[in-house]
């Protein structure tokens, strides 16, 4: 096969650094460029959720991210100063994945993680480099990079990643449209140090009839405060003493060292698509949510790991080109789902006028904290915050395979043998097609593992397997996102013969 251009990622985010690090491993020729002189040195997002720290672990990070961070216990409301309820995050995520709990990891230091973890394979980025033009054929696509000295180069790309942001120079040289509306409101996020009434084990949603603040704490002794900005913040320049009287009403607390203080409009909207020929966006670029919901970065860096393996099986010739199409059709449901759901009750929740005031007063101060109490939510919440709930069910790859109530496109449920030490998820490490049976393991699988290179993981069929909806016996055939790509009820020739069928359809070759 003739050599293949190189990719060009636009944009050294944690969206395009992840993108990176997952071409990287899987051997696929890259470039990376970034218009700003140096990576992020505010904390800008600030948490990393279960399924994100899942990715971290395939790449061999999850240890160092969890290490770095700090990790947030509960989810509380306080209404007035007073605590009106509190939910434990190991006890309503316990069992789901390794990693039940938020971790306050903010951007920086998820940026100088992939980073370094890039240059210890002898990638770096460029940086001082944008891109002024872009125009693509059926074969590539001509970039034009122009750096810090104003030197134009004319480059060539098999295809482009652009994750240059919400203001994306890749998605205005292309056909995608994305129309992005605006809350009413300014916000202010601040990074600071001080005392506080409310526990820093918690993300504290602290809140009274007119007004609301959001604070936890983060790693190094900071914690983190956003909340509304007076409307005023839009005309002139405005500081933490602004807003400090306020934070001070609804949190208790007294700050001594303000580290980093910002005011901005939150916008939200979903790209019309994520792809135009041989140019996919994806982070900011594709999608961009409030940031208090904590979603935005937790979802480029799904989109990152969702787009990479697939780009690089087509480059290797190991998948067919109509499998970049599922990228679109995988992840932008869930980025709209983000938007009428996390983003809008955000939206009604920070509203200043009767209808923010009915739902601060009546839902977050009564209905919101018995439902917590009642446990009401505790199956959905933390799959749903941790967004290990997502799936691909209606992704065209996955074409409605099912045993029971585990579908092809569902994560792999996660499961800790205790009396071994491992977990279901310690062979996810290869990035790689891969085949799990819980169970007796037939020659026939053997035989067609060994015939289509794919590794095997044999486990055992007990109890908290079954309450994974795991079927004895079945033959999951794992993607290297760690989706369930295929799986059938037995190992019989005609159930082998079912996965020979899908990975033949699809030119479904292992790394």
């Amino acid at each position: 096969m003739a050599s293949q251009k190189p990719v060009l990622i636009a944009g050294a985010g944690p969206t395009g650094l992840m993108a990176a690090l997952w071409l990287t491993n899987l051997g696929t020729p890259f470039r990376i460029v970034d218009k700003h002189a140096l990576a992020a040195d505010t904390s800008r997002a600030t948490v990393v959720h279960a399924r994100t720290l899942e990715y971290y672990r395939m790449l061999g990070l999850s240890e160092r991210a969890v290490s770095e961070g700090r990790v947030v216990k509960n989810m509380a409301f306080f209404g007035n100063l007073k605590e009106i309820v509190r939910r434990e995050f190991n006890s309503i995520g316990r069992g789901k994945s390794k990693f039940p709990f938020v971790l306050a990891y903010p951007q920086d230091l998820n940026e100088r993680m992939l980073i370094e973890e890039l240059g210890k394979k002898g990638v770096n980025v460029e940086r001082e480099v944008e891109v002024t033009s872009l125009s693509q054929n059926d074969e590539y696509a001509t970039v034009i990079l122009k750096n810090k000295q104003g030197e134009e180069e004319k480059f060539e790309a098999s295809y482009v990643l652009g994750c240059d942001g919400g203001h994306s120079v890749v998605r205005a040289h292309t056909n995608i449209k994305s129309t992005p509306g605006a809350y009413a409101q300014r916000f202010f996020v601040a990074d600071v140090e001080g005392e506080v009434s409310v526990g820093l084990e918690n993300v504290n949603i602290c809140f009274n009839a007119n007004d609301f603040c959001l604070l936890f704490a983060m790693p190094n002794g900071r914690i983190r405060l956003a909340g509304w900005a007076p409307e005023e913040s839009v005309n002139r320049e405005f500081s933490f003493s602004d807003v400090e009287e306020s934070v001070k009403k609804n949190t208790g607390a007294v700050v001594s060292k303000v580290h980093w203080f910002s005011t901005y409009t939150v916008y939200h909207g979903v790209a019309e698509t994520f792809r135009d020929r041989r140019v996919f966006i994806y982070g900011d670029a594709a999608h961009v949510h409030s940031p208090v919901g904590g979603q935005g970065m937790n979802t480029g860096l799904g989109d990152a790991s969702n787009i990479s393996w697939k780009l690089a099986a087509v480059l290797a010739g190991k998948a067919n080109p109509d499998i970049l199409d599922t990228y679109q059709s995988e992840r932008r449901p869930f980025a709209e789902r983000l938007v009428n759901t996390t983003d809008k009750s955000f939206s009604i929740a920070t509203d200043r006028g009767f209808t923010g005031w009915v739902w601060r007063t009546l839902v977050m101060g009564n209905v919101a904290p018995l439902i917590f109490r009642l446990g009401l939510l505790d199956n959905t919440l933390f799959e749903t915050i941790s967004q290990i709930r997502i799936e691909y069910r209606h992704s065209a790859i996955s074409n409605g395979n099912h045993i029971s109530n585990l579908y092809a496109g569902d994560r792999l449920p996660w499961v800790s043998f205790d009396d071994t030490g491992v977990d279901n998820f310690d062979p996810l490490g290869g990035l790689n097609w891969q085949i799990h049976v819980y169970g007796d393991l037939s020659d026939n699988v053997k035989v067609f593992g060994q015939e289509r290179g794919l590794k095997i993981s044999n486990f055992p069929y007990n109890d908290e397997v079954k309450a994974k909806g795991i079927s004895k016996d079945c033959v999951i055939l794992v993607r290297p996102d760690g989706y369930i790509g295929q799986l059938v009820e037995g190992s019989s020739s005609d159930h082998i013969d079912r996965l020979r069928v899908f990975m033949d359809k699809w030119g479904i070759k292992a790394f």
